[in-house]
């Protein structure tokens, strides 16, 4: 009777481990089934290289920094102050052709002044800014803006400068990436040149691939002459706008 029960048993046993076994094998399977196989790719070989240009256009308009700064010994006499020449130049500005809508108030702020000679720093007075960004469309016409505002500030007004550029340097950007592309198909002949390669067409092409396309613009002087009849002279000039391309080349 013993040999048969744990004959008995063993087979139990067997039989358990078998079907543990099987289970264990089912989850492998599907675990195994599960991962995905990447195939294997060869990557072409090439001449990756950074083109570079420019080009440059007229500009049709121009931003102009305008803004008055007041003291006083209290900060509503200070605002009161400003605000007087603030209007002044407004209706300067609309007097010379400048639209509502191309004139912002970017900064304004009322701060009180210290004297910090006795170690004890005590307030003096207070001064208001208040700042606007004026976009002038005729560019001709910017010397006399900066006269007129000049006059009608007074010695409050400040002009922190002129920037000029173009409303839409979509074209000029086009022929700046164009040179770009040039500069870098030049590049590329001289590299395998001096590989002994033979330069195939280009692989990939990345706009800004090297660096940002930037428009840089002058910032010509806004002073006037001692003489009260001269006028501002103020020079356009030209808008450079330069793009950088960076492009790979097949070789053989």
């Amino acid at each position: 009777m013993q040999p048969t029960l744990l004959s008995r048993l063993f087979f139990a046993l067997a039989i358990l481990a078998l079907a543990i076994a099987l289970t264990l094998g089912v989850v492998n399977v599907a675990r195994a089934q599960s991962i995905t196989v990447l195939p294997s790719t060869s990557q072409q070989a090439g001449i990756s290289v950074c083109g570079h240009g420019t080009a440059n256009s007229h500009p049709d308009q121009a931003e102009i920094q305008v803004g008055v700064q007041a003291s006083a010994s209290t900060a509503e006499n200070a605002r009161s102050q400003a605000a007087q020449a603030m209007n002044a130049v407004l209706a300067a500005l609309k007097s010379q052709g400048v639209a509502s809508d191309d004139i912002q108030t970017d900064y304004f702020a009322i701060a009180p002044e210290y004297n910090y000679s006795s170690g004890n720093p005590f307030v003096t007075g207070y001064t208001a800014s208040n700042n606007v960004t004026v976009t002038v469309h005729a560019v001709s016409t910017t010397g006399a803006i900066v006269d007129a505002v000049t006059r009608a500030g007074g010695n409050d007004i400040v002009v922190n400068g002129i920037q000029f550029s173009t409303g839409d340097p979509s074209e000029t950007l086009a022929a700046a990436q164009q040179s770009a592309l040039a500069n870098a198909h030049q590049q590329a002949e001289k590299a395998a040149l001096a590989a002994g390669v033979t330069l195939g067409a280009p692989i990939s092409i990345q706009l800004d691939g090297c660096g940002a396309s930037t428009v840089v613009s002058s910032f010509p002087s806004a002073a006037g002459a001692v003489d009260q009849n001269a006028k501002t002279p103020i020079q356009p000039g030209q808008v450079e706008v330069t793009a950088d391309v960076e492009v790979v080349y097949a070789i053989s």
